[in-house]
């Protein structure tokens, strides 16, 4: 399976160099990076020059203490339309609300319609509701909430179900997504959405999985945008 390759300028790059990259960018010392994530500083320095890896569940730590993609340390490559870096900023399709939320760590709830067995659309300027962000991810900028109409996903995922949605992350492989078709519905900005299994991707497509039924199958890049379900809600 071929992942997203390394930009020119990144060419022959492994993560300890992307972890180096990062950590000066960010303007950061080894040992202060070392305290973020609660490891040695000869372990950082280990990681930059190639003699160990990290474990993935520091390879999230660290992204998150430099601000970038997961992804992107361990695979390399422009993942977002020649962005390396996830800046945080709210993706340009969602739009900021007029109104504001009851408190932050309320996130909005967009409004969804069943469009196909596999997909759903959701409607991005219609809040139906403010609903309590997962607690560990209170403080993230625009993260919404969606309700699954699909039953695409089940078990794991059950129609009713309030998934939270992180716009600025990538999945891992293995790691559940939405996949969004941005379009225009009676002239108003709407989008088809998709819920799946990330697996991998090509240069011009994501490789995805479902449950009900099971079958694996590509979304053109050109066409649908990822990002990472990071929590949701059980209804049942």
């Amino acid at each position: 399976m071929d992942f997203l390759p390394e930009t020119p300028a990144l060419s022959g790059m492994g993560i300890g160099d992307r972890i180096k990259k990062a950590r000066k960018k960010t303007g950061i010392s080894q040992a202060e990076l070392a305290k973020l994530v609660g490891r040695s500083q000869s372990a950082v320095a280990e990681w930059e020059i190639g003699e160990t890896e990290p474990r993935r569940n520091i390879v999230e730590k660290i992204a998150t203490a430099l601000n970038v993609s997961p992804l992107w340390l361990e695979v390399g490559g422009a993942t977002d339309n020649e962005r390396l870096y996830d800046a945080g900023e709210p993706e340009h399709w969602l739009p900021a609300s007029r109104e504001r939320a009851p408190h932050e760590a309320h996130g909005p709830v967009y409004a969804s319609l069943p469009a196909s067995k596999d997909e759903q659309t959701m409607s991005i300027s219609d809040i139906v509701e403010y609903r309590p962000k997962p607690s560990r991810w209170t403080s993230v900028k625009g993260l919404y909430g969606v309700y699954m109409v699909s039953d695409s996903m089940e078990p794991r995922i059950q129609a009713g179900e309030l998934i939270w949605v992180h716009p600025h992350r990538r999945p891992l492989p293995g790691q559940e997504a939405v996949f969004i078709n941005r379009h225009e519905n009676a002239g108003e900005e709407a989008s088809t959405v998709t819920v799946a299994i990330y697996i991998g991707q090509t240069v011009t497509k994501w490789i995805v999985r479902q449950h009900n039924p099971q079958k694996e199958f590509d979304l053109k890049k050109s066409d649908w945008d990822c990002q990472l379900i990071v929590d949701f809600d059980l209804n049942r």
